[in-house]
């Protein structure tokens, strides 16, 4: 309260201070241009203000004084308080980035299962030592086994085993190596593989642990089926325990029928 309170005060003061100090000597020479009617120059506003500086701070401008001061004083309260909503506002982003951040590295411990799945990367393959677009069609079957059920959360930038490998080396793979190019290049994916229309459905979020970056796609279960199309072959994923396994044609018609019925 007592920090409130202090916040408000030095609000208040710069806001007397800007529109008594600087508003009222312009608004002094302005009202002279229109007091003697005189047609408005730079060079000769310039010069007035420097003649009509004392002149404004004089008791002849007692009522402009005022007003402006009491204006600046209101539009400092406001200011103020819009302050202090702000960091209100901002320490709570943050204290709620935190207990997501701190679940996110509980599913992390808890492993994969069947609405969790870790990826090593997006693009880049650790055993060839390069980029790999096998690799991008892999996270596409992931993302499309997760709609098929009941959604989930892909992480890349971790191991099978859960070590934090982070997303240094996806990012060198990247026209713009960095989290906003990473995301660009996530929703490239789903819409070359899956649909533009199924990029809605996934939500990308960054989180860092140990230094290193690791990215969240969250993803929503789809009512209509998500399909992989690679070239010519089209296929139908599923996720089922811990893993996406695809389906034949007579599998998928099955599927989606249980599905309906649940």
């Amino acid at each position: 309260m007592k920090k409130n309170s202090k916040i408000i005060l030095v609000h208040i003061v710069i806001g007397i201070s800007v529109f008594y100090f600087l508003v009222h000597p312009f608004t002094a020479v302005l009202y002279w241009f229109e007091y003697t009617n005189t047609d408005y120059s730079f060079s000769l506003f310039l010069k007035v203000l420097k003649d009509q500086v004392l002149e404004s701070f004089s008791l002849n401008m007692i009522k402009m004084s005022a007003s402006l001061t009491a204006l600046g004083g209101f539009l400092g309260l406001l200011s103020g308080l819009i302050w202090i909503n702000f960091n209100k506002k901002k320490k709570l982003i943050k204290k709620q980035e935190h207990i997501i951040k701190r679940d996110v590295q509980k599913l992390i411990e808890l492993g994969e299962n069947d609405w969790v799945e870790f990826k090593s990367s997006m693009k880049y393959d650790y055993f060839k030592k390069m980029p790999n677009r096998d690799l991008e069609l892999v996270i596409a079957k992931t993302i499309a086994g997760f709609m098929n059920a009941k959604g989930g959360k892909l992480i890349i930038g971790v191991d099978d085993d859960g070590k934090f490998l982070g997303l240094e080396n996806d990012y060198k793979t990247l026209k713009h190596p960095n989290k906003d190019g990473y995301e660009r290049n996530v929703f490239k994916i789903i819409s070359n593989f899956l649909g533009q229309e199924f990029c809605y459905k996934n939500h990308v979020t960054f989180y860092q642990f140990n230094e290193k970056d690791v990215c969240l796609i969250d993803v929503e279960s789809s009512q209509i089926p998500a399909y992989v199309t690679d070239g010519k072959n089209t296929t139908f994923y599923v996720r089922t325990g811990n893993a996406t396994h695809p389906l034949s044609v007579k599998e998928a018609v099955k599927y989606l029928e249980n599905r309906k019925i649940s």
